[in-house]
């Protein structure tokens, strides 16, 4: 109604939580409840992936560990994908308004995310398959890739769902080898004010952990040469 009645206030010490989890307040007022979602993670966080190479470009040492065989985490600075690689995508948290056809590409023109809460690469970073509000740092700090203007069939850890008018394949996480190389590639900003940002923080640390496993092998190939057209000169 607006009138925003204040009812009394709760307060939870947090401090004895040592793992990245997702908690549900319910309130109950007579036969009215209601619940709200919300993630808490860890004050501090230890090394993961001493061997990951974090980089915002692919420089001279990126290139040389994945020719040697090396992890690289590719995060994009935000706004620096390239216009024709998804830069000029007008990604949102929210999903659209009707569509794109009816509200002449009026922004945002994504529908929130898709995910696989078990897949290795999210298991320090809890979520469910769609959009919640620990993905809205991401989605504001993010540009969204398109995938096959990278590689055909081009799978994502994390996908982008476009509109049905457009219907491209779009992701903002996804892994692949580049020659004898392991390498993520991240739409999302994950360095840029991290201290202000803990969930790019819970996200970045999710991903290094998942690299440094023996078990983080992809099998997608990709050229150099596109991986380094997906951001701006």
């Amino acid at each position: 109604m607006g009138n925003c009645i204040t009812l009394g206030s709760i307060e939870q010490d947090l401090s004895s939580i040592k793992e990245p989890v997702m908690l549900t307040l319910s309130v109950s007022v007579k036969n009215y409840t209601n619940s709200w979602e919300f993630f808490v993670y860890p004050a501090q966080l230890p090394d993961a992936g001493k061997d990951v190479y974090v980089t915002q470009t692919l420089d001279d040492k990126a290139k040389q560990l994945l020719k040697k065989g090396g992890k690289v985490l590719l995060t994009l600075k935000h706004g620096t994908l390239a216009k024709d690689k998804g830069g000029d995508i007008a990604i949102g948290f929210s999903t659209i308004f009707w569509n794109t056809a009816w509200t002449g590409g009026q922004p945002p023109v994504t529908m929130g995310i898709l995910c696989d809460p078990l897949n290795p690469a999210l298991s320090q970073f809890p979520t469910q398959e769609f959009s919640n509000y620990q993905w809205w740092d991401a989605m504001s700090h993010s540009g969204a890739i398109e995938l096959d203007k990278v590689s055909k069939g081009l799978q994502p850890v994390v996908r982008v769902i476009d509109d049905w008018v457009t219907a491209r394949s779009l992701g903002l996480v996804f892994e692949c080898s580049v020659g004898k190389g392991k390498l993520i590639v991240s739409g999302i900003d994950l360095l840029s004010d991290t201290q202000n940002r803990p969930e790019a923080r819970q996200l970045l640390y999710s991903l290094k952990k998942y690299m440094a496993q023996d078990t983080f092998k992809p099998s997608q190939p990709v050229t150099i040469d596109n991986i380094t057209a997906l951001y701006k000169k």
